[in-house]
């Protein structure tokens, strides 16, 4: 009986394994940059701004500041804020810096999904036919000032939906702070780029940072619900036949939780929001005839992903009771368990390292990242196991208190002196970011009587 059960448990567990070598192939660099032709990037598309905002005060200000700066015609954009259900002076502060603010009060209803269905119920009858294309930012985000000009070139291009290249604010805050700024340019290394290189689509818009054509919403409604409403957009969009681009010159700076208690509140509703997508984009994707069958095969997989790897959790841990029951050698089981974990750390170790190295990314304390990588990624197998078996959608907000300013990034040097480069794009196959700099060129805004950055009196 113990035997059959132990055979079982590797049956589960070489299944899990072959889904992870199937990632591990996706991320090796086994194919070159598919050098695009270069396009002219004349300003042309018209942007809506969307910043959605709970209780942001405190940042706000920073974000408006770096829109309202961009390397961008002002006349070809405008910024939209959703106050959503704040209790601060966050309508009062957008609107200070020329936001066109629309107040959202609905207790029942919480969270980022609902909030962007209200918006667009809104926008789609008063709005929608004077633009092209919406981008979304969270309220505590810092943009550089070339963001709306690399996603007007991938527009041009014929791209309907878009992600930037998305970096932590706020890296040496803590070390959660730090580890959750390595996982992001993880994914952005290993999963985004990866699959652009073979011609897949990206399998989330991040939920923040990301641009879409207001063609791909043909009713101009707003049709997500779960909690993670950028995967399920993204999912639904790729079941279309729509692809997810990586735009890695529009780069962006998130606001990181400073504390592992908010990281996994953080983490938890993005986990059960993959686990509700699953259910809902599954059928879709199964029953997709507009994507080729590799596309449909890797979105497949994703959905699939958390609970293969929440299985193979109860499996592994139920593996080694076993092999304790059958052998009752409790000194080999405890060296075998030390011995995979070791490796474990070692592996995830040597990873969050190369992911820096190749990211070209560094800041005060990244150490404390790279070692704290496999705690982390650890405490997120412990949710995909907890979303087995219990999925509250309740919203519980993180709080952004790093009210940093772009000059402020810049000064800390998260990303190196090197040139701007585009996944695909017009200088394919480089491996860095612009750095945080002021536009090339004097430009006055007249939202804010700025030039480059410098207060121009009145």
């Amino acid at each position: 009986m113990i035997l059959s059960a132990l055979v079982a448990c590797q049956v589960v567990m070489v299944f899990a394994a072959c889904y992870g070598l199937y990632q591990f192939f996706i991320a090796l660099p086994l194919t070159p940059w598919r050098k695009r032709p270069p396009i002219e990037n004349r300003p042309r598309h018209r942007f809506a701004i969307l910043v959605f905002a709970k209780d942001e005060e405190q940042v706000i200000g920073n974000l408006l500041r770096s829109l309202n700066d961009q390397d961008y015609p002002d006349r070809l954009y405008d910024v939209f804020v959703t106050a959503d259900n704040c209790v601060d002076a966050t309508a009062r502060r957008a609107a200070e810096h020329g936001a066109i603010v629309w107040e959202r009060s609905d207790q029942a209803h919480i969270g980022k999904g609902h909030a962007l269905r209200w918006f667009f119920e809104r926008f789609r009858s008063q709005y929608a036919s004077k633009y092209d294309a919406c981008v979304v930012f969270d309220a505590d985000n810092i943009v550089e000032t070339g963001f709306l000009s690399a996603m007007n070139r991938e527009l041009n291009r014929g791209s309907t939906i878009a992600t930037g290249y998305r970096m932590g604010k706020n890296p040496s805050s803590s070390w959660v702070a730090g580890v959750t700024t390595l996982f992001w340019l993880f994914q952005t290394r290993f999963v985004n780029r990866a699959r652009m290189r073979r011609d897949l689509s990206c399998l989330s818009v991040g939920g923040t940072g990301f641009m879409f054509s207001l063609d791909v919403l043909p009713s101009g409604a707003w049709n997500t619900s779960s909690t993670s409403e950028d995967i399920e957009f993204a999912l639904d969009q790729i079941a279309l036949g729509r692809r997810v681009d990586l735009v890695t010159d529009a780069v962006f700076y998130d606001e990181q939780p400073l504390k592992l208690g908010q990281s996994l509140s953080q983490r938890y509703r993005w986990t059960v929001g993959t686990f509700q997508s699953m259910v809902t984009c599954l059928p879709k994707l199964w029953r997709a005839r507009e994507i080729d069958r590799f596309t449909r095969l890797d979105a497949i997989l994703f959905c699939l992903g958390v609970p293969i790897a929440g299985i193979n959790a109860l499996v592994g841990v139920a593996a080694t009771v076993l092999t304790l029951v059958w052998t009752r050698n409790w000194l080999l089981v405890a060296a075998m368990t030390l011995g995979f974990t070791l490796v474990g750390c070692l592996g995830i170790w040597w990873v969050g390292w190369l992911t820096l190295r190749l990211e070209r990314a560094h800041w005060a304390g990244a150490w404390k990242a790279v070692l704290g990588f496999p705690v982390f990624l650890a405490t997120w197998g412990l949710l995909y196991v907890v979303v087995l078996f219990y999925r509250s959608t309740r919203w519980n907000p993180t709080p952004h208190t790093e009210a940093l300013e772009l000059k402020t990034i810049a000064a800390r040097r998260l990303i190196p002196d090197t040139d701007v480069v585009g996944v695909g794009g017009d200088e394919a196959g480089a491996d860095a970011v612009k750095p945080a700099t002021a536009p090339s060129y004097p430009r006055v805004n007249p939202r804010t009587r700025r030039v480059a950055g410098l207060a121009l009196p009145k």
